[in-house]
Formats: structure tokens, C-alpha cells, sequence
């Protein structure tokens, strides 16, 4: 979801009870390790504090997953990603939201999904992955000429780090409405084509170009040879990607 925020932008407090508290905390220490205390869950100097306004049981399953998400995804995004590893935010605030009515967005190192999305839909974890590469982006302008690129910067990175569930994936056909800055799957299919025909560092060089401020769209042509219009000319005669999705087990 294109939503413009101050910071970066997309796409009871804690627990009811201590009981389901510590049991969700015992099945995430149990998985992986990961050390929580009071609606923090710490590892490896990553940490993720969770807010969580449901008073819903179907939602316990779902903050674990989640948190597993973080520790997995996370950390290789700001690694990959990041304009400075070292200074980039190790620690994340994730709230479940009954009253948004959207699906999720990122703001100054805090994500909200919606309780309503995620649980009419609880193997949507992939929008996680999304709403964290908007945090390890730190862009500093999200406008008309360049959100395309951030979103879909940002599904390319759910499409390569998953998980997949069998519902999201890369759109297989061009509809007539597509466009290179349709934003989303749309631009990140195509991120992916000119990735495979053109220049495989095209996701690098536009992520650091954003972070530096100094994208412009005749960029393309520098980064390929060929202007961006002329490529998804080219892409649109001939769209073909390899893919390789990563299936959540």
C-alpha cells in the first residue's frame, strides 16, 4: 500500500494475559534461542519489541512467526541493504493495529500491520519482509518520481528472501495498464528482468542512488545502456524471469 509518511513508507498493550505471554515466549525461546523479557525479543543485539493491541488467541501463532521472520530476514537485509550496516537501527517496534484499516506500513523503525489483514490472512508473512526493507532503506524522499522504486525495491526483496505461502508471487502476465513505475510485484518483475539481461547490480545501484539522493531516471540508461523506457519495451516483448521462490516450511 502507497502511503506517504514523515519517515519511510508502504506498504491491552503487549499481551491480555501473562499466561499466553509466556507461552508464546517459551515456543520462540524453544525454536531459536531468542531471548525475551517484557515484549522484547532480543538475539545476536537484534531486537524486536512487540505491541500488541488483539485480544484474540489466533493472533499468538502469528506474533510467533513473525518474530522468527525477524531474526531470519532481518538481519541479512541491513547487511545487503543498508547504507551503513553499522549505524542502521538493530531494533524494530512491530504493533498489531485492530484500527488500521490498511494492510501495514513502515515509520521511523516502527511497523504496523493490521490484526484484521494478518488474520484473514495468517501466511501473509511475507508483507514483514516489505515493511522491513523500507526501514533498511532509510530513503530520504518518497514522491511521485521515486516511490515506484522504493516499493518495488521492496517486493523484490520479499520475492527473493519469502517466505512464500503460494499466494503472492511476480505477476506472469503484462496487463495493458502495467508500467515500469507501477510500483510493487509490476516494477519488481521487472528489477528482476533487467537484473537477469541487463546488469545483475541494478538493485544495488538503485537502492544506493536512492539512499544518496542522487537517483534520476535517466540513471537507466547509465546502469543498462538503454533508457527506461526502451526497456520495458524490451521487457514487455519478452518477459521471460527465472524464479525461485522461497516457500516457508
Amino acid at each position: 500500500m502507497k502511503k506517504l509518511l514523515s519517515g519511510l513508507v508502504c506498504a491491552g498493550i503487549l499481551f491480555s494475559s501473562l499466561c499466553t505471554h509466556n507461552v508464546l515466549a517459551n515456543e520462540v525461546n524453544t525454536k531459536s534461542n531468542i531471548v525475551e523479557s517484557g515484549g522484547q525479543y532480543e538475539k545476536r543485539g537484534y531486537i524486536l519489541e512487540l505491541i500488541n493491541d488483539v485480544d484474540d488467541p489466533a493472533i499468538n501463532p502469528i506474533i510467533n512467526d513473525f518474530v522468527e521472520l525477524y531474526f531470519d530476514v532481518y538481519p541479512k537485509l541491513l547487511k545487503k541493504y543498508a547504507a551503513d550496516p553499522k549505524v542502521t537501527t538493530r531494533k524494530v517496534v512491530l504493533k498489531f493495529d485492530p484500527s488500521y484499516d490498511g494492510v501495514a506500513y513502515a515509520d521511523n523503525g516502527m511497523i504496523v500491520v493490521s490484526s484484521n489483514w494478518i488474520l484473514n490472512h495468517p501466511d501473509d508473512l511475507g508483507l514483514f519482509t516489505h515493511e522491513l526493507t523500507h526501514i533498511v532503506q532509510g530513503y530520504p524522499r518518497y514522491d511521485n518520481e521515486t516511490w515506484w522504486i522504493t516499493e518495488g525495491i521492496a517486493d523484490y526483496t520479499r520475492y527473493v528472501y519469502g517466505p512464500h505461502n503460494g499466494q503472492w508471487s511476480l505477476p506472469d502476465e503484462i496487463r495493458e495498464t502495467d508500467h515500469y513505475n507501477s510500483g510493487y510485484r509490476v516494477t519488481a518483475r521487472f528489477f528482476l528482468w533487467i537484473k537477469q539481461n541487463k546488469n545483475n547490480k541494478v538493485i544495488d545501484i538503485l537502492n544506493e542512488q536512492m539512499q544518496k539522493n542522487t537517483f534520476h531516471i535517466n540513471n537507466f540508461k547509465e546502469i543498462t545502456g538503454k533508457s527506461v523506457e526502451d526497456l520495458w519495451v524490451e521487457y514487455t516483448n519478452n518477459p521471460k524471469v527465472k524464479t525461485n521462490y522461497k516457500v516457508k516450511p
